[in-house]
């Protein structure tokens, strides 16, 4: 496709034929963003050692990528060059919106007014994803429901019911496309979208356009059409292990609030929660039996102070509190960003959070020998996968034992950054390889 024919795609939209109050001219609409800019968001994105929370502190620096991107020379070389940015080419960032474009995917940017106002306000929010069907789904309010893969049937049930009865009030909800609990959410939610309520959207581990698992490919097309996918990944990326806390954050994101329903001690639905409590998002799980390995997460979520959730008035009850209280929506990203300048100040001290923040990137984003698929979830029906072990995560295994330790003491003991470890700790909890206890302690599962 001749790039005139990409750059003109990434301001159009393809859904809006389901949203007529979404308009897509300019004149109507003063907030969109230049297709320059546009472009360099992505670019700027996709950039080696870049990752979201880089890319806002950029942002909040410079005003435009344009500008950031101008920048990025005399940043590295004020701070020490310690860590290489690779720029991503323009021409690669093109061959990608063709892919997206192949499969009817539109890129939704940050800035964008369809950018959804409560996940652009979290601190590591993607730069920008890609979004099939009914994009409007993406700023209505939304509820996150999560659970087990091996979900019981009493555990779908549930999770159906609680899914109507959201959609019924005018909320939407969002999960994962797994089997089990996700996969009834959205069978559930679809059901009822057909009336005129609601809505689901599911969050993608691997690009927008891969259907996983395989025996999903009907519900997968049905979202499509009644509902919203969206990833941050490219279209066409396999799904791999790593990206499913990264997808997690987004499902959290996009919530007012997250209930699990029926999650293991070292499920992925767990991480899911805890990004919602630190994102300040409303956390419930529905309790079970203490004989059912299944409800060992939700039990540990409400000893935890977790909201106990037995049916749906319990959740419309919070989310009214939490909306009369709650102003994340205001102000996020309503704004013309052809009219902010770089600040004249570059001292070398005023990018040390930047150089810091691509430290951070750098160490997150670690490459990998070779891909890592997640075919092994198809056979074991597990939430995780294989997550491979590097010699700083081999670093904070040895610090840990079979007694629980603050994470504070972890923290001062490996002297790494807090994020750092958090993130560590995230990638062998979903390895099996610790485990969270109240308080904020950790410790080493004994192998």
């Amino acid at each position: 496709m001749p790039v005139t024919q990409a750059l003109i795609f990434l301001t159009n939209n393809p859904s809006d034929d389901h949203n007529p109050g979404v308009m897509i001219q300019d004149k109507q609409q003063p907030s969109r963003l230049a297709q320059s800019e546009r472009l360099a968001r992505m670019r700027l994105a996709r950039s080696v050692n870049v990752g979201p929370v880089t890319f806002r502190k950029l942002m909040d620096r410079f005003g435009t990528a344009r500008t950031a991107i101008d920048a990025l020379p005399d940043i590295i070389a004020r701070t020490g060059g310690k860590r290489r940015i690779a720029l991503a080419s323009r021409d690669d960032t093109i061959a990608e919106i063709d892919r997206g474009r192949a499969c009817g995917a539109k890129p939704i940017i940050w800035g964008d007014p369809e950018y959804p106002a409560m996940l652009a306000a979290i601190e590591d929010a993607p730069a920008y994803f890609y979004a099939l069907g009914r994009i409007e789904l993406l700023n209505q309010p939304t509820i996150g429901i999560v659970g087990a893969r091996n979900a019981s049937a009493n555990g779908c049930s549930f999770a159906r019911r609680l899914s109507m009865a959201l959609c019924e009030a005018g909320y939407g909800v969002a999960s994962g496309m797994a089997r089990g609990i996700d996969g009834a959410v959205h069978d559930a939610c679809l059901s009822v979208t057909a009336t005129g309520n609601g809505g689901t959207i599911a969050v993608l581990g691997g690009g927008v356009d891969v259907i996983y698992p395989r025996e999903h490919d009907k519900l997968y097309r049905n979202l499509c059409e009644n509902g919203c996918v969206i990833s941050e990944m490219p279209p066409g990326l396999t799904p791999q292990a790593r990206h499913f806390p990264r997808r997690n954050r987004i499902i959290s994101g996009l919530s007012h609030g997250v209930v699990v329903v029926e999650a293991g001690r070292n499920s992925g639905s767990l991480i899911t929660a805890r990004f919602a409590g630190e994102q300040g998002r409303d956390v419930f799980a529905v309790p079970g039996s203490p004989t059912d390995p299944r409800a060992a997460g939700p039990n540990s979520l409400i000893r935890d102070g977790a909201i106990l959730c037995d049916s749906v008035d319990v959740i419309l009850d919070a989310l009214q509190v939490s909306q009369r209280n709650n102003h994340l929506g205001e102000g996020i990203h309503h704004f013309d960003v052809n009219s902010r300048t770089a600040t004249a100040n570059r001292a070398a001290d005023d990018f040390s959070d930047i150089a810091k923040s691509i430290d951070r990137d750098a160490q997150i984003n670690r490459p990998e020998n070779s891909p890592e698929t997640i075919d092994n979830q198809e056979q074991n029906g597990s939430d995780t996968g294989h997550v491979a072990i590097d010699d700083e995560t081999d670093r904070i295994l040895e610090l840990l034992s079979v007694s629980p330790l603050m994470i504070d003491q972890l923290i001062r003991a490996s002297k790494l950054p807090a994020d750092v470890i958090s993130t560590m700790l995230i990638e062998l909890e979903l390895a099996g390889r610790v485990e969270r206890h109240p308080g904020n302690r950790v410790s080493r599962i004994a192998e």
